[in-house]
């Protein structure tokens, strides 16, 4: 039975007696793995950030995008209007639609004027699809929409750079010249996919073509009452628009399927930076390999006492695997401590949750013992094989 305690221990020996030599080898391997570490807990985290943001949007696997155009990546010709809405808001199984006229509104309080980046026609549906309620105020109801009043819902940010921190609940201002009545404002959320969305106003969708100019709709969000019901509400929205345009010049996203392609583009984009890291245990598992040869060569006469006092040619070899083994899952352990806290303090920076990746730290240190015992073989061997008289006359 071969005996490893007597080769661990001189291996100990050795890589203490040798600090900064130790301290050295090992850098390469901390870097390494604290990268990984690093990248793969903020991959995760921002993957996490983008998810929340979706579904506290009120964006569940239960809901679907109607949108104009084919699925083709051309430029599509608006089709959908207010009407399909309508249509498709009676359906079975069906509880909110919201279909959305985008444009832009100049929005004129007083001496004061604001244009924000979105203004859009909406329905009374909003508030409870997107789950958003107003912080000041009311949303506009479906009498409101049928009877065509201009009043006018906005968003905190908006409100703040009109009316301060004042509330506007009441006042009278002009969206591109057309009176309207402040009646509420919405509910801070921050930001969706990197769009400020408290930075908005909201019409009824019955005033969008006097005020906007408009009346296309760009896309309607459905909320089906089941995650279970989304397949079979999309073939009868499929059909109902079918009979209704006689053509197919709409596409249908679930939101399952928008938030499998948000995991995978982050999934990705993780594993690349994540390989790119991973060069870096390679480039120490080089360096751990010129050490471990120089240090053969520097205590060639110390083999070569160890092998005329009985020492075997497989404890040598033991003796500096180990060595090789223990400068690697040494600089992973500290490696994943530096990545763990490095995650932790940019995931805080920018206020987000930091997922710290498990699973990579227990990779890292695997890959860091198999990196020790590939760069540690060939020295070893080297070692092993030296002749023990003339290890003995060798002068360094």
């Amino acid at each position: 039975m071969v005996n490893l305690t007597e080769p661990f221990k001189i291996a100990i020996q050795s890589l203490v007696g040798n600090k900064l030599r130790t301290m050295l080898t090992t850098a390469g391997v901390i870097i390494g793995v604290a990268a990984v570490i690093t990248l793969v807990s903020m991959g995760e985290g921002a993957k996490t950030y983008v998810l929340d943001q979706v579904r506290g949007w009120g964006i569940g696997s239960n809901t679907l995008s109607v949108n104009p155009g084919k699925d083709d990546g051309h430029i599509p010709e608006i089709t959908l209007t207010i009407e399909d809405a309508n249509a498709i808001k009676q359906l079975k199984n069906i509880i909110y639609v919201v279909p959305e006229v985008i444009g832009r509104g100049k929005i004129r309080y007083g001496n004061r004027s604001y244009t924000p980046p979105y203004t859009l026609g909406m329905t009374e549906d909003y508030p409870y699809a997107y789950k958003q309620g107003t912080a000041d105020g009311r949303f506009f109801t479906k009498p409101e929409i049928d009877g065509r009043k201009h009043v006018l819902v906005i968003g905190k940010n908006t409100s703040r750079k009109l009316f301060g921190e004042s509330s506007p609940v009441g006042e009278r201002v002009k969206v591109n010249n057309v009176g309207f009545t402040v009646i509420g404002v919405l509910e801070e959320k921050g930001t969706l996919l990197f769009t400020d969305m408290d930075d908005v106003a909201y019409i009824p969708i019955s005033t969008s073509e006097n005020v906007l100019g408009t009346k296309q709709v760009w896309d309607m969000n459905v909320v089906v009452e089941d995650e279970s019901l989304v397949p079979k509400a999309v073939a009868d929205i499929n059909r109902l628009l079918l009979k209704r345009h006689r053509k197919e010049d709409f596409h249908i996203h679930t939101q399952q399927g928008m938030i499998d392609i948000i995991n995978n583009i982050l999934n990705a984009l993780t594993a690349i930076v994540t390989a790119i890291a991973a060069i870096s245990l390679l480039v120490g598992g080089i360096g751990i390999m010129n050490i471990m040869l120089v240090a053969v060569t520097e205590r060639t006469r110390e083999i070569g006492i160890r092998k005329s006092i009985g020492a075997k040619k497989r404890d040598i070899f033991l003796q500096f695997v180990f060595e090789a083994v223990l400068i690697t899952l040494s600089g992973a352990v500290i490696g994943i401590l530096i990545g763990t806290l490095a995650a932790w303090v940019i995931m805080f920076v920018l206020k987000m949750s930091a997922i710290i990746a498990w699973g990579a730290a227990y990779l890292a240190c695997l890959v860091a013992t198999l990196v020790g015992i590939f760069f540690g073989v060939y020295p070893a061997m080297r070692a092993a094989r030296l002749d023990p008289v003339e290890a003995l006359r060798y002068e360094v």
